[in-house]
């Protein structure tokens, strides 16, 4: 009688743990399918937001532009010697960046890991952008902002174009 009582007792859990697993599947899946999301995105979306992991500094290569998200929902953004204030908002995969002196918006999809961060514009003054002028631009986290001044961005380019 024991040998029943714990089988059954074994079934009982099962049964509860499979119920737990196609709770969670099943909306998972259709949310995934409706939105047209990866569900390992989904998933790691749970845990780690884009919200959370953009907070930084955040420099391209070239070190002609730069950006510095802060955890109060504000951001500078910095071309060579000019910098542009603003608030920002990150929604799932879109950052919309808010400029208040010049009362614009623009909104990138991103791909934010702990070291890279990949912008592509989408949406400027709230109007779809062309699919041909999307460029992708990658930006590296940074300790400390270290753009180039204008004259080394002209000179950087005379260089190319003699070449």
């Amino acid at each position: 009688m024991k040998k029943d009582s714990k089988s059954s007792k074994l079934k009982i859990v099962l049964a509860v743990i499979l119920c737990v697993v196609i709770a969670i599947v099943v909306p998972t899946g259709i949310y995934c399918a409706v939105k047209q999301e990866s569900p390992v995105k989904v998933i790691r979306s749970i845990f780690v937001t884009n919200e959370t992991r953009i907070i930084g500094k955040w420099q391209n290569d070239a070190r002609t532009s730069a950006y510095e998200f802060k955890d109060n929902g504000t951001y500078d953004s910095y071309f060579s010697t000019f910098t542009y204030s603003g608030d920002y908002v990150v929604k799932g995969d879109e950052l919309t960046l808010s400029n208040p002196s010049n009362d614009s918006t623009v909104t990138y999809q991103i791909k934010v890991s702990k070291n890279e961060l990949y912008m592509v514009a989408i949406k400027e003054g709230g109007l779809e952008k062309d699919k041909d002028e999307e460029t992708e631009v990658k930006y590296n986290r940074v300790e400390k902002i270290k753009t180039k001044s204008i004259s080394e961005i002209i000179n950087g380019l005379t260089e190319d174009a003699t070449e």
